[in-house]
């Protein structure tokens, strides 16, 4: 396709599909408020309910962008037919109220948003498509229906990972290496305030100084695997804080109140869950399916050793096995037997902190940045010229920019 290096944008709307909190939409929130210190006009669009945690997402220090209430969330409940059309009415009725210069379309899930990018493709508004998830095997059917009006082609493609990255392209029909990897920042931290952590947090349990603690921090969903929490407590016969909420909630609190040792802590949901990884001594990552995990990134930042399953850390690539233990099989046995190796070898779990500390350390918003800003003057230079383009910035060439 041709470029249109001659395009001015100032107005990013960041359109976001979503229900629900989680990583893509902390990672969207903290996006958009640096998109708007590089000089943007940032506009975030949520459902009502993401607001006031998109809001608490926000980093301090930067600009605030503009955040206002869109009924764009893509529910899985109803028909992808349905679903589609009314998201893309929805999105329609914003793009000719805000009128941006570019939207930003993070997906945290392949079919999320395929209202949103019809509406979007339709008005031949540049556009930047972030994948956040994708699962192996056959795309959702929706997308095959869908892909002749979205323009799949005529859009910018960013995903958190490889895995994720190459799923999108089967998704979407787009060749190997279209969809440019940035990979997902982790907090800018250090093990300061272990002792402090540790201490505060184990009286709140009523914990032992010398007793190890173990930590979830999720959704409470079979994606994440929490349904192996009250086996692997068992097997452990050590105490597990869970941090999140959903679903499962109701399930783990009856498994809790049936366990007379009172190991598995459901803690609920938390503002900032930066003292629990201090105060742990491994974070266990069950998972079925990620991304690119934040919660791995938030605990290797603060040197909190993670056990993993092999599909929790496979965005990591062949480095992951050095990052985190991945337990032999994904079951409660497996993942217990890992946890126990890890806690038995305590040099070993301080050396493979560090090694992952350092990974997170190099995965950093000031690199990142520079690759969203590049993806984005990529999306305006793929799209078709209107009348009102004025010079912006050089776009990106297409190969280099993708590699």
């Amino acid at each position: 396709m041709p470029l249109n290096p001659s395009r001015h944008l100032t107005r990013l709307l960041l359109a976001l599909p979503s229900l629900r909190f989680g990583g893509t939409e902390r990672h969207a929130a903290e996006l958009a408020a640096r998109l708007s210190a590089e000089g943007l006009e940032v506009t975030l669009a949520a459902e009502p309910a993401l607001l006031a945690p998109l809001i608490a997402a926000l980093p301090p220090g930067l600009p605030t962008p503009r955040i206002m209430a869109a009924n764009l969330g893509w529910d899985e409940d109803e028909s992808p037919s349905t679903a589609t059309e009314r998201q893309r009415a929805a999105a329609e009725a914003l793009l000719a109220t805000e009128t941006p210069d570019i939207v930003l379309l993070p997906l945290p899930w392949p079919d999320a948003g395929l209202g949103l990018m019809r509406a979007v493709a339709a008005r031949g508004v540049p556009r930047l498509v972030a994948l956040h998830l994708a699962a192996e095997g056959p795309p959702p059917p929706a997308i095959a229906a869908a892909l002749p009006a979205l323009d799949a082609a005529g859009a910018a493609w960013a995903a958190v990972s490889a895995p994720v990255a190459r799923r999108g392209a089967a998704c979407f029909g787009l060749p190997p290496g279209r969809i440019a990897l940035i990979d997902n920042p982790a907090p800018a931290v250090s093990r300061a305030g272990r002792g402090a952590a540790r201490a505060t947090l184990r009286a709140l349990l009523g914990l032992g100084d010398g007793q190890p603690l173990i930590l979830f921090v999720g959704r409470l969903e079979e994606a994440k695997g929490a349904d192996l929490l009250p086996a692997l407590t068992d097997r452990l016969n050590l105490p597990l804080a869970v941090l999140g909420d959903g679903l499962l909630r109701g399930h783990l609190e009856a498994e809790a109140r049936a366990d007379p040792r009172g190991l598995l802590r459901l803690i609920g949901q938390v503002p900032d869950p930066a003292d629990w990884y201090l105060a742990a001594d491994a974070l266990v990552l069950p998972s079925r399916l990620e991304g690119a995990p934040l919660v791995f990134l938030e605990a290797a930042a603060r040197f909190c050793p993670v056990v993993a399953s092999a599909a929790a850390v496979e965005g990591l690539g062949p480095d992951a096995p050095r990052l985190a233990r991945i337990a032999a099989s994904a079951d409660a046995a497996g993942l217990a037997e890992a946890v126990q190796a890890l806690l038995a070898d305590p040099a070993g779990a301080a050396a493979m902190a560090a090694r992952a500390a350092a990974e997170a350390g190099r995965r950093s918003w000031p690199r990142a940045v520079p690759a969203w800003m590049g993806q984005l003057r990529l999306a305006a230079a793929l799209a078709p010229p209107s009348q009102t383009d004025r010079p912006w910035a050089e776009p990106l060439p297409y190969p280099e920019n993708a590699a």
